[in-house]
């Protein structure tokens, strides 16, 4: 029989192997690829979407801020609001007096290193009336990102008498104070006289002494309107404002004179003998007092000092 010579399947299969398995390789390969970025690109969306969405909020937030920076620009260059009630102004203006002047002065100006210019505070005029009255109600401690002063604002001026009402007529004062535009002509400022509960303290710490009594309940009155802002209604002191005064010894030991002059004087927050670094305003930020009205608040605290060494 013939031979004929068949090729192997085995032998031409092993020569083209090779080839074959490497174009699988790739196949392969590319097929990985595909689905692995299938897989991933739902997650990579996602994300993408999520930080877009972060810059858009911090885009936001940047133009919002930007905004409130402009509100009282706004203010002024808008027409004004409604006239605010005389009456409500002025009890705002006697509030405003007794508790925030200390540290932002009658004007709202603002007192260096104590309390922000009011009249042009973009802060003041971004905020409605309820939520700027429960601003002041809370008040805002030193360390607070938003603090300009470093120094605490505490909570209703430190004066925990004061009444919601009370804070809300202060608001709308303040609003006279950004837009005078809305504000009637106010009368002029007066001294509130002596409470009765102020006159009897005063006659027994006078010890029956009229005249003197008379003085003291005066200076408690003044002491009330214009000192007790940082130093407490009690002249107990406000902590990180104002000094306790009763228990004092530069107050008590430093004759009626010399303690007239430095009220009038004030102390500012270089002085070295400043040991709270804040600044002590002239005539307690109020200039309209007399010295006779500063000699009677000097008498009140003598009185004070008189009933905390009797244990009174």
């Amino acid at each position: 029989m013939t031979a004929f010579n068949v090729p192997s399947r085995t032998a031409d299969n092993a020569e083209r192997s090779p080839g074959r398995s490497y174009d699988s390789g790739i196949r392969n390969l590319v097929w990985a690829v595909l689905v692995g970025v299938a897989v991933c690109l739902p997650y990579v969306g996602l994300g993408a979407w999520r930080i877009e969405g972060q810059r858009a909020a911090k885009r936001e937030a940047r133009a919002a801020y930007a905004a409130r920076l402009a509100s009282h620009d706004r203010l002024i260059g808008s027409p004004p609001g409604p006239m605010l009630p005389e009456d409500v102004l002025v009890r705002g203006r006697a509030a405003f007096d007794a508790t925030c002047a200390a540290c932002h002065t009658r004007e709202g100006t603002g007192l260096r290193g104590m309390g922000s210019d009011l009249t042009r505070s973009w802060f003041v005029a971004s905020m409605d009336d309820r939520s700027l009255v429960g601003f002041v109600a809370a008040g805002r401690p030193a360390d607070h990102p938003d603090n300009s002063t470093g120094v605490a604002m505490p909570p209703r001026g430190a004066n925990d008498a004061l009444t919601d009402e009370e804070l809300a007529d202060i608001v709308a004062y303040m609003r006279a104070l950004q837009d005078p535009r809305r504000a009637p002509t106010l009368p002029e400022r007066t001294i509130a006289g002596p409470s009765k509960e102020q006159e009897a303290q005063a006659l027994a710490a006078a010890g029956g002494d009229a005249e003197l009594a008379g003085y003291i309940a005066h200076g408690a009155a003044v002491f009330a309107s214009t000192c007790s802002a940082c130093h407490g209604k009690d002249a107990r002191g406000v902590a990180k404002m104002g000094k306790d005064l009763v228990a004092n010894e530069f107050v008590k030991t430093t004759g009626d004179d010399d303690l007239l002059a430095f009220i009038k004087r004030g102390r500012n927050p270089g002085d070295p003998l400043n040991t709270t670094k804040l600044d002590m305003p002239a005539r307690g930020g109020n200039p309209a007092l007399s010295d006779d009205d500063l000699l009677d608040v000097i008498e009140y605290l003598r009185s004070m000092q008189r009933a905390a060494k009797s244990g009174a």
